[in-house]
């Protein structure tokens, strides 16, 4: 089974993109139409274009992938073509697997077993609405299904 965020992330980036070409508008038509500062309309202008360009760097497609045997977990940019995983782990030695909801997006927390003890990882999910949510929690339910019949 696999679930990823990668419509969500699309639609953000679509989004800030569409804000990057407004702030430039604004830009364009404050300076001939309005009588502002300089100063004020450009510096308006700047920090809406750093946030903007800054949460695009911030975006990441997730995707989450759950065979047989292995937990795979993978991250990448909307822009890079590379799709590497981060984390390939058996089903077998993971512990724990929890979303949870912070402040403005959701939190993967798994717990993997080593031989040093265990050992946890925080991944970002971003902005999900509740159906996604709802399956990546779902995941939890496969993941212990699938572990306890790999054990017996």
């Amino acid at each position: 089974m696999k679930v990823n965020n990668r419509k969500e992330i699309a639609i953000a980036m679509y989004g800030f993109f569409l804000l990057l070409i407004l702030d430039i508008l604004f830009l364009v038509f404050a300076t001939k139409f309005l009588i502002l500062d300089k100063a004020t309309l450009y510096g308006i202008f700047l920090i809406v274009f750093m946030f903007s360009i800054w949460r695009i760097t911030l975006l990441k497609t997730f995707s989450l992938e759950v065979s047989e045997h292995i937990l795979s977990v993978k991250y990448r940019h909307p822009l890079s073509a590379n799709h590497h995983p981060v984390l390939e782990v058996p089903l077998q030695k993971v512990m724990f697997y929890k979303i949870e909801r912070g402040l403005m997006n959701y939190i993967m927390t798994i717990n993997i077993n080593t031989k040093r003890g265990m050992k946890s990882f925080y991944y970002r999910l971003g902005t999900l609405p509740k159906s996604e949510a709802s399956k990546f929690n779902k995941m939890s339910d496969l993941i212990s299904y699938v572990k306890t019949e790999t054990e017996l």
